[in-house]
């Protein structure tokens, strides 16, 4: 999908640049991951929170520009461990790591993924699953930085103090994983950008169905400045054509996600997963009807 010719959206890079300053090193914690400057220029150590997302020692983490990937150690419980490289997100930063199975042990209590689907402004959330004592609350989805769309929307959350590292767990009341910190917001130190708990869920299923994390396609051209989602054009061969989409079409909803406008569509693509088949509701005339859409890799990925 793109607009008239290409998508206009702004790489999360961007909020990082103007984010990253934010984090002192006195917000680190008893557990974090370490990761190496990059060699090449603009390379920069870094260290970041984690998750345990099951009891196989899978961490997921938040990776800033300028530290290396594959380099990564997990500090808990006084010790040191090199962790192995699973995969990453380029859009959202998110990474995914093995602990050693001998080290397993030095994190308790993998976390249990919740919906942000359901978060509404001024909502409490928290930083820790169990505690309560520290309330932080939800401003807003954002889908647009500097006047362009972003490639996934982005919580944006105040909190009590200072902003928590970058993959730092935000929870609901029931305790179960909404968000993971994606960074400070520039000049607002207090507030910080989350990535919605869904992108951890959506590269375990793409690496898990092909082993990569990519982009998907199938093939519709929109117009952002179009208000209603419509479909401006339908490639031919396509997985949209072949599902039984058309020129104008608006799209109502993709999988679970409902859709109003051209920036939701973006959002919702992002969790389109390469060969698996997805609901799009859509409205032709005064009529409803649904198709299953089966995405592939984007030629651009």
């Amino acid at each position: 999908m793109n607009k008239k010719t290409r998508f206009s959206t702004v790489s999360l890079a961007v909020l990082t640049l103007l984010g990253a300053l934010h984090f002192s090193i006195s917000a680190l914690q008893a557990q974090s991951v370490n990761f190496a400057a990059l060699g090449s220029k603009g390379g920069k150590a870094s260290a970041s929170s984690c998750v345990l997302i099951d009891d196989k020692g899978t961490l997921a983490t938040v990776v800033e520009l300028g530290s290396d990937l594959q380099n990564a150690t997990l500090v808990a419980g006084g010790k040191n461990v090199p962790l192995k490289y699973v995969v990453s997100d380029a859009d959202s930063r998110v990474a995914l790591y093995q602990i050693p199975v001998a080290s397993i042990g030095l994190i308790q209590n993998p976390i249990v993924l919740g919906s942000s689907l359901s978060l509404k402004p001024s909502q409490a959330v928290y930083t820790s699953a169990t505690d309560r004592s520290v309330t932080a609350r939800v401003v807003s989805r954002e889908h647009r930085f500097q006047g362009k769309t972003l490639p996934l929307a982005v919580l944006r959350v105040n909190h009590a103090q200072d902003a928590p590292l970058p993959g730092s767990g935000i929870y609901d009341d029931e305790g179960k994983l909404v968000g993971l910190v994606r960074q400070a917001v520039h000049h607002a130190p207090s507030s910080s950008y989350c990535l919605p708990a869904e992108v951890v869920s959506r590269i375990r299923s793409d690496h898990e169905r092909n082993g990569k994390v990519s982009r998907c396609w199938i093939g519709i051209i929109m117009d952002e400045w179009v208000a209603a989602p419509m479909v401006e054009s339908v490639r031919p061969g396509s997985p949209a054509q072949r599902a039984g989409l058309k020129k104008g079409d608006v799209i109502l909803s993709i999988g679970d996600r409902s859709v109003r406008n051209y920036t939701e569509v973006v959002d919702a693509f992002y969790y389109l997963v390469a060969g698996e088949s997805a609901k799009f509701r859509v409205l032709r005339g005064t009529e409803m009807k649904a198709f299953d859409v089966k995405p592939e890799v984007s030629p651009r990925s």
